[in-house]
């Protein structure tokens, strides 16, 4: 199949390269923004039964001027001094000045009675917004108020700054849109110095960077266009994320070409020969990679979590259009350039001397050693995988230089530190509800640890709703404050109110929910995924044993490099927790884009196996020819993904890290010698129940181009050595 699409492509390389074009203009033209389905809010990737949205929708229809999106407009002296009379006066003439403003997207700015904080060092005045954060004319909405307050504040000595959940969402994004260019920038640049110092060749430097990113374009335009028709919404993660796995994958599966396309030309194959045989063979290596990082993004899709399931969409487009460009495109370019692609040195010889063929000899000979010390390795850094510690923080994840972050600081420093994001209690019942239940219940909320402030009940004109605003004595981000709704917070509300239901809303109740949904999530995708990968690496292998064997070695990646991360993050920077979505997301990349190597190393070594080699030959034989390979993409996927923690975002830096480390244990270790040792230590049952060729002691390397490799109909085990 491969070969056929190979020699067809080849033929027909304009045919191929203008249908592109004529293709990819139409996406890139005529799609939509993805920045128009894109949302950070977490609340809006909830299914509608969890708690925290059903007291949304009680607040949208009870209570909308006050269950939108929030701020604190934080007041303070330029020197840092108390507020004086006049001072106080000014801010209430602030908060006058912008109520009175009309400022589209703001529903009202208030100084209320607890404004002033008791040090008299900082007031908060309290916005609220006409939407929920990330909509357009909240994002909208909190630069024109820091815009007017700044105005209105000129040359009184003061300084305004404003947070709350509003403005870290319009923080978080153009944060964001900042770390996308920084982490293209910089992978560009990676790139092209990598694969420049690695073939010496300014064109296969420059052809990936220039490809990829014509894929990159398309692959937004249909992500967008599937957001439009099934009418769902992104994580503002999604396009940085998708930056780096097409960058990173498709310089892979380019380099896997490039690497087998130069061993042909350099045993002295023609140009067309070579490009056949490497595109034919690799493809086969592409498809299977492709469709097992296509396999562990699927199983994203079981996701309840809708910032989870979300990225499924652009992640499999991402990788479905690279596996097509990788068959097509990039053949067809390879073979209008022909030998002239490595100029100005060309393909070069086989050293002399290669550190990986010495490998391939010892680990040949000798499988217990390196399968004893990788396995060593990797098990003390999964030890430390049981110490991590989930932070759901996402303001203190933001660089220390963003404004609301600023603000909150200096929020923090007066006033409790849940004023940031107060909790919300909604009443709803069918009939006017019992004014003495109310202040029981405000009452009870007041005597819950955990909790600062709680406000008198506001009740709708009808009596059938009401309100408890409450304000946590934590950080409404932080593990106390959860354990606190959670717990005795819901606890003290639900039931309290004889013939209403309680709801617990805010931002610290939706955090709860999406903790508990992404627990039951991870239970659920970790194990879909490891199906699919193990099921399409049984295909490729046609062993049974093999498959079992990569997907322990990947899922031993996946906790080891999880244990790298804690290692760093925990123990070596003291952070006081790592970003709740590293693991699951760390889960996907690792163990799928990880195994494109393992499956590089071990296609290659069933290869060899079904051509004849034993099983402890075909180890060593993939190591020296294919672990340079491994080695060299997996050099440019770390880099690539390192990138991410230039970032100054915490979890786009945890993600980038721990992926990184993946990839660099997953290339030098796991696939270049764990693998081939397990393969050569288990012999033919590593291999069962694939067959081998009549032509027992030639590698698949040493036959003549063209040479038939298919197994027969013989006993498998058949002219095995001993040492097999």
């Amino acid at each position: 199949m491969f070969g056929s699409i190979a020699r067809t492509v080849i033929a027909h390389p304009w045919r191929v390269i203008g249908t592109w074009i004529v293709l990819a203009a139409a996406v890139i033209v005529f799609a939509p923004s993805l920045d128009d389905y894109t949302t950070g809010n977490q609340q809006s990737f909830l299914p509608s039964t969890f708690e925290s949205v059903e007291a949304q929708a009680a607040g949208d229809a009870s209570f909308p001027a006050q269950s939108g999106a929030t701020g604190s407009l934080v007041v303070v002296r330029d020197d840092g001094a108390a507020l004086t009379a006049a001072d106080q006066t000014t801010v209430a003439g602030l908060a006058t000045t912008l109520g009175t403003d009309a400022i589209p997207g703001v529903v009202s700015v208030q100084e209320t009675p607890q404004s002033l904080s008791t040090d008299g060092l900082t007031a908060a005045l309290s916005v609220a917004f006409d939407g929920q954060p990330g909509d357009e004319a909240v994002d909208d909405a909190v630069p024109a108020l820091r815009t007017a307050s700044d105005q209105a504040l000129a040359g009184s000595g003061l300084t305004s700054a404003l947070t709350g959940n509003a403005a870290i969402q319009v923080d978080t994004t153009s944060a964001y849109a900042s770390a996308e260019r920084t982490i293209t920038i910089a992978t560009v640049l990676l790139i092209v110095l990598l694969l420049g110092l690695v073939f010496r060749s300014p064109l296969i430097a420059v052809i990936p960077i220039v490809v990829i990113g014509v894929v990159l374009s398309v692959v937004t335009g249909l992500t967008a266009l599937l957001a439009d028709l099934l009418d769902f919404q992104v994580s503002d993660t999604l396009q940085p994320i998708l930056v780096v796995v097409l960058f990173g994958i498709g310089t892979d599966y380019i380099v896997f070409v490039l690497f087998r396309y130069r061993e042909h030309l350099r045993r002295g194959e023609t140009h067309r020969e070579a490009l056949e045989a490497s595109v034919g063979v690799v493809g086969r290596v592409v498809a299977s990679s492709a469709l097992t990082v296509i396999g562990a993004f699927a199983a994203l899709l079981f996701a309840r979590l809708e910032s989870l399931s979300t990225l499924a969409p652009g992640l499999i487009v991402a990788v479905a259009v690279m596996l097509l460009t990788a068959l097509t495109l990039i053949p067809a370019l390879f073979a209008l350039l022909g030998r002239s692609l490595f100029w100005p040195l060309g393909p070069g010889r086989e050293p002399a001397r290669s550190p990986f063929a010495a490998v391939g000899r010892f680990t040949a000979r000798r499988p217990v050693v390196p399968a004893l010390g990788v396995g060593a390795v990797l098990v003390v850094l999964t030890l430390f995988a049981s110490g991590y510690q989930a932070t759901y923080d996402t303001l203190d994840e933001l660089p220390a230089s963003t404004a609301s972050r600023q603000a909150y600081t200096t929020l923090d420093a007066s006033f409790p530190a849940g004023a940031l994001s107060p909790t919300q209690v909604y009443v709803v019942g069918s009939a006017p509800l019992d004014p003495t239940a109310l202040t029981t219940l405000a009452t009870s909320l007041s005597a819950v640890p955990g909790v600062s402030t709680v406000a008198p009940p506001s009740v709708t004109t009808d009596g059938t709703a009401a309100l408890v605003t409450v304000v946590l004595a934590d950080d409404p981000y932080s593990d106390a404050a959860m354990a606190t709704v959670e717990g005795p917070l819901r606890e003290a509300a639900h039931g309290s109110v004889p013939g209403a239901e309680v709801y617990v809303g805010g931002q610290t109740s939706a955090f709860v929910d999406v903790r508990d949904q992404l627990r039951a999530d991870t239970g659920r995708v970790f194990p879909i995924a490891a199906v699919i990968i193990v099921v399409i690496l049984g295909l490729l292998l046609t062993a049974l044993l093999g498959a079992v064997n990569l997907l322990v070695c990947v899922a031993l990646t996946f906790t080891a490099t999880l244990g790298a991360v804690v290692l760093l993050y925990l123990h070596a920077l003291g952070y006081g927790g790592i970003d709740f979505s590293i693991p699951i997301v760390l889960y996907l990349f690792v163990v799928a884009i990880g195994t494109d190597y393992n499956i590089l190393i071990a296609a290659r070594m069933h290869e060899e196996y079904r051509a004849g080699a034993g099983a402890r030959e075909a180890a060593r034989t993939a190591i020296t020819h294919d672990a340079p390979t491994a080695a060299a993409a997996g050099i440019i996927l770390a880099c690539t993904f390192a990138s991410l923690m230039l970032t100054g975002i915490a979890n786009l830096a945890e993600l980038g890290f721990g992926v990184a480390v993946g990839i660099v244990v997953a290339a030098f270790l796991m696939a270049p010698l764990l693998v081939p040792a397990l393969s050569a230590l288990e012999g033919r049952a590593f291999w069962w129940p694939t067959r081998r060729h009549a032509d027992v002691g030639h590698t698949a390397s040493e036959r003549a181009p063209g040479q038939a490799q298919e197994p027969t109909a013989q006993d498998p085990t058949a002219g095995m050595s001993p040492a097999s």
